[in-house]
Order: C-alpha cells, then sequence, then structure tokens
C-alpha cells in the first residue's frame, strides 16, 4: 500500500508513517509473525517447480526483492536504489530466458508460451518504468520503489505458482518419456493443485489483513493520544512546530503556533509573507539572512525576534529548526519549533538591570571606601607636616590621585595679608589665579559653599583667568571667623548626577580636613616662631641661636667656607632706661634690630642674644666683609634719630666684638666667648667701635 509522501507494506513505516499491509500483497507462506519485516516473503519448498536451475533463480529473485525491500525502507541512496533496480532487471531477464529456452527446447503449446513470454515482458516494463522514475525523482526514489514492490510480489506468487508450476510439470513428464498429450494433461492437473495453494494463500492474506488492520486501528488510537498529549504539551509550553519549503517558501505550522503569533495562518492567502509581515521592521532583514545562511550551507536554523501583533503588542519568539537537505546535500526544508520568550527576555533584561545596578552599587562602595582611604591618607599626611610647604605638597600628591572631579586648586590666605594665594593644582586645572581676594569668591562673601553646576543657575566667582565652562564649586576655609583659603573643584561638562553628588560630598569632607589642617600648621608655626624669635623685636633669639650655630659652623667646615660672628651691644644702654623710660629703652631696641633686618644679607642671622645684647652670623663672610658691613649699620644707628610719641630721642651707638671661624675658634662656644672678650675691650677702649681680637693660639 503506497501512502502520502512514501511507500510502505507489511506495517513499515516510511517517511513519518504507519500502514497496514497492501491487500494484493502476499501474506502466508511469503510473511508471517516471525519474519524480519524487511522481508517481503520467505521462499518456501511449496514454490519449488522441480526443475533445479529454475528454482534456484526463484530464489535468487526472491533474495533481490526483500534487499529492494530492505533499503526502500532504511532511506537508502537514489545510486543504491538505482544500482539493485538495475540488478534486478538484468537477473530477471537472464532467468526469463533460461525459462524461454527451456519452452523452446520442449517445443511447449505456441499459445502457452507466447503469453508466458508476454507475462516476463510485463514484469521488465514495470521494474524499467519505476527505474525511470527513481531517477529522474531523487527526493521520492523510495516512494518509486515502494509502488513496485506489490507488484513484484505478487506478480512472483502468481506466475510460479500458475505459469511457471504447469511449464516445469510438463517439461519434467516430457523428460520421464511421456506423450506430449499425457504431459499437457499432467500440467494441467497440476495447475488446478497451484489453484489450491493460492486460495490457501489468499485466505492467509485476509487473516492476516484482519489482524493488521485491528493493529493499526489501535496504533492509530494511540499515535492521536500521544499527539493530544503533544499538543497539549505544546500549548502548555507555549510552543509550537513548523515546516518551512525553502524553494517555494511554503510555510506550514501547527495550531499550537497561532496563539504565539497572534493570528491565524489560514487568515494569509501567502503565510509566509503574511508571517514576514509580521515580523518587527528591524528583525526582518536578520531573518531574511539567517534563513539565507542555511539555503547556502551554514548549518541549522536559530533566530530570536519580535513579533508584532494586530493590536501593536510585542512579543519575544525563539524560533528553531533543522535543516534537511536532498540527496545532492542541498537544503530541502526546515522543521523545526517556536517558543515564546517573552517572559525570559523580559526576566533576563530585569535581571540584567539588577545586576547592573549591583555592579554599579558595588563599585560605588568600593569607589567610596577608596575615597576613604586617600582621604585618610591625606589626614595622616597632614597631620604629620611640620609647615605649611609640606601640607600643600600633601595635598597636592593625595587630591591628584583622590579622583576628585576633573581637577582644582587650593588657595590660602598668609596670616596678616589681605589677598589669597594659589598654592596647590591638580588635575586639570580650572584656571584659578594666582593671587585674588576674597569678596572675589561668592562662597567667601557668604561663609558657605558655592556651587554652580550651569553658568545660568547663579553668579560665577571672579578668582578665575578665564570663565569655567563646566561645572564647579568652592569651599571656604574659615575657621572662627578667619579665612584660612578656598578649595575649588571644577568636574567634567558631561558630569551625572550621580558623580556630582559624590564630588559635592568628598569635596566637603577635604575642605574639613584642609580646615582643621590649615588650623594646626598655623598654630604650630605660631608656636614655633614664638619659641625662636624674641617678642620685642622680631628677631631670632638665644635658644635659636644655639640651635642653629653648630650646624652653620659643621656646614662651613664641609664647605670649606668661614664664617664671621659679631656680638654688639648698645652703649649707655641703662642711661636711655633711666632718663627716657623703658618706653624708650624698647624703642632703641627694635630700631636696632629693623636696621639689622634691613642691612644683612637674607642668609645672615640676627639674634637678641639678651637684655641689649645681639648676636650677627654670617656665613660665607670673612673679617674684613663682615667688619665693613657692621660699620655700615653702625653708621646708619648713629644717624638715625628715634622718634617717639612726644619726644625724640638722640642717636645711639653700640659696641662690636668681630670674630672668624679658623681664626678665633672652630666650635660656637669657641666665637662666642671670643666675640664676648672682644666687646668688652671695645668697651673698655672707649665703645662705639668694633674690636677684632687676635688670633687664637692653637
Amino acid at each position: 500500500m503506497l501512502g502520502e509522501g512514501g511507500a510502505y507494506f507489511f506495517g513499515i513505516r516510511w517517511e513519518g508513517r504507519l500502514i497496514s499491509h497492501d491487500a494484493n500483497s502476499v501474506s502466508g507462506e511469503f510473511v508471517n509473525e516471525k519474519t524480519d519485516l524487511k522481508d517481503v516473503f520467505v521462499w518456501s519448498s511449496r514454490f519449488e517447480t522441480g526443475l533445479h536451475d529454475v528454482d534456484q533463480q526463484h530464489t535468487r529473485l526472491v533474495q533481490l526483492i526483500n534487499s529492494l525491500s530492505q533499503l526502500a525502507i532504511e532511506g537508502s541512496t537514489q545510486a543504491k536504489l538505482i544500482s539493485l533496480l538495475d540488478e534486478l532487471q538484468d537477473y530477471a531477464g537472464y532467468h526469463f530466458k533460461t525459462e524461454e529456452d527451456l519452452m523452446a527446447q520442449f517445443a511447449l503449446n505456441a499459445d502457452f508460451v507466447a503469453s508466458h513470454v508476454h507475462a516476463h515482458a510485463s514484469l521488465r516494463e514495470q521494474i524499467r518504468i519505476v527505474r525511470n522514475l527513481a531517477e529522474s525523482a531523487e527526493s521520492s526514489a523510495g516512494a518509486a520503489v515502494g509502488r513496485l514492490l506489490p507488484f513484484l510480489t505478487k506478480w512472483l506468487m502468481f506466475h510460479v505458482l500458475g505459469t511457471d508450476m504447469r511449464m516445469a510439470h510438463e517439461i519434467i513428464a516430457l523428460q520421464r518419456g511421456e506423450s506430449r498429450e499425457q504431459a499437457e494433461e499432467q500440467a494441467l492437473a497440476q495447475q488446478s493443485e497451484s489453484l489450491v495453494i493460492v486460495l490457501d494463500a489468499l485466505n492467509e492474506i485476509t487473516d492476516n489483513l484482519t489482524r493488521r488492520t485491528t493493529e493499526l486501528q489501535e496504533s492509530n488510537q494511540r499515535l492521536r493520544i500521544s499527539e493530544a498529549r503533544y499538543a497539549l504539551a505544546q500549548r502548555a509550553a507555549r510552543i509550537g512546530s513548523w515546516d518551512l519549503n525553502l524553494e517555494s517558501n511554503d510555510l506550514r505550522w501547527s495550531d499550537e503556533v497561532d496563539p504565539l503569533f497572534g493570528f491565524r495562518l489560514r487568515d494569509f492567502s501567502q503565510p509566509f509573507e503574511g508571517f514576514m509581515a509580521c515580523v518587527h521592521p528591524e528583525d526582518r532583514t536578520r531573518m531574511l539572512e539567517a534563513l539565507d545562511a542555511v539555503r547556502q550551507g551554514s548549518g541549522d536554523f536559530s533566530v530570536q525576534t519580535r513579533i508584532v501583533w494586530a493590536d501593536g503588542t510585542v512579543r519575544w519568539l525563539a524560533i528553531t529548526g533543522e535543516c534537511i537537505r536532498g540527496r545532492a546535500g542541498e537544503a530541502d526544508r526546515i522543521v523545526g519549533i517556536v517558543r515564546d520568550i517573552t517572559d525570559e527576555k523580559l526576566a533576563r533584561e530585569q535581571l540584567q538591570d539588577t545586576n547592573a545596578q549591583l555592579k554599579l552599587s558595588l563599585a560605588s562602595v568600593e569607589r567610596h571606601a577608596a575615597d576613604l582611604t586617600r582621604l585618610n591618607e591625606l589626614n595622616e599626611g597632614l597631620q604629620s607636616c611640620l609647615n605649611a610647604s609640606e601640607a600643600f605638597e600633601v595635598v597636592e600628591h593625595t587630591l591628584g590621585r583622590l579622583n576628585l572631579g576633573s581637577g582644582g586648586a587650593l588657595a590660602v590666605q598668609p596670616i596678616g595679608e589681605e589677598q589669597l594665594k594659589t598654592v596647590v593644582r591638580w588635575g586639570e586645572s580650572n584656571g584659578m589665579s594666582a593671587v585674588f581676594a576674597p569678596s572675589a569668591c561668592w562662597g567667601m562673601r557668604r561663609n558657605q559653599r558655592h556651587t554652580l553646576l550651569h553658568l545660568a543657575d547663579g553668579p560665577a566667582c571672579k578668582h578665575f583667568d578665564n570663565l569655567p565652562g563646566s561645572p564647579y564649586l568652592c569651599h571656604p576655609l574659615q575657621v572662627l571667623g578667619e579665612n584660612l583659603g578656598l578649595l575649588t573643584v571644577s568636574a567634567p561638562a558631561d558630569v551625572s548626577e550621580r558623580e556630582w553628588a559624590r564630588i559635592s560630598h568628598l569635596s566637603a569632607m577635604v575642605a574639613e580636613s584642609l580646615k582643621l589642617a590649615l588650623s594646626n600648621v598655623r598654630l604650630r608655626e605660631a608656636l614655633h616662631e614664638q619659641a625662636i624669635r624674641d617678642p620685642l623685636t622680631g628677631l631670632l633669639n638665644r635658644r635659636y641661636l644655639d640651635e642653629t650655630l653648630p650646624r652653620e659652623i659643621v656646614r662651613a667646615q664641609r664647605e670649606h667656607r668661614p664664617i664671621s660672628l659679631v656680638m654688639l651691644d648698645l652703649d649707655h644702654f641703662k642711661h636711655v632706661n633711666d632718663t627716657w623710660g623703658h618706653e624708650a629703652g624698647d624703642a632703641v631696641l627694635v630700631n636696632l634690630a629693623a636696621m639689622l633686618r634691613l642691612h644683612l644679607r637674607s642668609s645672615d642671622l640676627a639674634c637678641r642674644f639678651g637684655g641689649e645684647e645681639f648676636v650677627v652670623v654670617m656665613p660665607g663672610a670673612t673679617l674684613v666683609e663682615a667688619r665693613e658691613r657692621i660699620e655700615q649699620i653702625a653708621r646708619r644707628v648713629r644717624e638715625t634719630p628715634i622718634q617717639l610719641a612726644h619726644i625724640t630721642l638722640p642717636a645711639v651707638t653700640f659696641s662690636a666684638g668681630l670674630v672668624q671661624t679658623g681664626v678665633h675658634g672652630d666650635t660656637a662656644e669657641a666665637l662666642l666667648r671670643a666675640a664676648d672678650h672682644a666687646l668688652y675691650a671695645a668697651k673698655e677702649a672707649g665703645r662705639d667701635r668694633i674690636h677684632e681680637p687676635a688670633a687664637a693660639q692653637h
């Protein structure tokens, strides 16, 4: 029996369909329950004619027919099927010639011979036709063979039991020496027995057909149940099946696909074009490219695409399929499934969003931790600074690594000055002026942070060389009403709100740290100044001299250069205090200190040694150079009267002792002792003079 799309017999499944025995095919002796269903029939001794060569050839024909059946069932290649058909055709011709030669040899009845030869010709013609069909239709070669097999089995059974049996019995009778009339009578009698065999075979066919029909009905019932369950599973899983002919673009799919696409296939006269019209416009090119790739042999089909329903709803579908190829390897069709993945897509997108937010949060936490680490480094560094210069170095180094905006600057207001000076810049400098007044900053005017995200948001500060084109903020550094400085931070023009909030928060923390640090540095410097300077004259004090002079002597010795030291004392200073009071005495001391600062080199040290005594250390100066400089200062002091609020004091003089390292001593104690002796010598010599003692004896 031949089914749609393929040929089938005796319960064999070909090309996906299961059908029963053909009613005209052979049963009984040919196929029974113990026989492999790949064999069309099994040859038995009851079909033997008694002619050895003929029976052997019949057996070979049965083998070829069974082999042909097996190849067709297994879906063998076109070439193998055609080759076996050619072999069958050749062997049938060989067998028929054997029979025809026997009939001619024994001069059998002419009509019988003609009928016999005609039967041979009809079989060979049928094989030829099927062979041509198999060759011209590659994809249906198995189906063509399937059409031939029922004819072969039926023809062989009736031909052997009828024509060949009669021929054999007549020939055997003639071989025994019986007359031709007796031989024909025996052949006709045997033909009646053959009819009994045929009737038995037909009865077996009927019984077998009934049993197979029942089995088929049961199989069909199970198949319907299985298909119903499969359809239910597809609907539950939102899955459907589809089938696309790549040559004709004939598209078919199961009913379960309709709810996924939002329309019915039967609503379109051209299903493929209707389907493509429902594909999202942005996905159509990708869909067609995937189909072309399958046609060109790239592999199976797999695409995720969007489908737009009639109401505008967009659904995501995963369409996959396996490419079925022809004998030559060309793509014939795609069979696969389609699945709704909209919920999966949404879940995946939500998961990706959540993951992105977690990564962003984690990055924010890590960045915040890094900011705190850098801020701690800044605080620790600032606390370790001994002076403002060190603090500025720490600020520049740390803020450059803190990733605080795109750049910034720090300006400070020195004690006693009205202008702020920019001392630190980092990153992409925002162009803050080197020197500016506090009033140039709106933040310092209001004593609060000034933020300008956009120029249109408010007034811009005037302490920039050029008006900033990006967001910035200013943090005034004020403690107890005292201006310490100004911190300015810039941000990129495209800064996000999150990043701007981070910059604002972090810069506020940095500003607080700088306030404390600058205040501490100022306090430390003030205490240091108080510890080393004389509060009345502003000169360095004896403590500083005791700490510094030994170092200067060692340095001079290392550099092979001299140091001159002068100890001077105001003449008649007690008389000034007794005559005009201590205010006048203080004025005289301040005046001398001012003269020393004015006329000494920046490398020289002027110290108040105690009372009206002063010490001047002149690194690198010889005795001659030192004397010239001290004499110049003595003239200035002698010629400069001192003006008080109610009186003008007469000019004063001083006496001095001058010594040098390498001449009068090599230690601080030796030099000071020598200078002190020289000073007393100047006093005893009449005051208002500089005395240089003789060289020390080593």
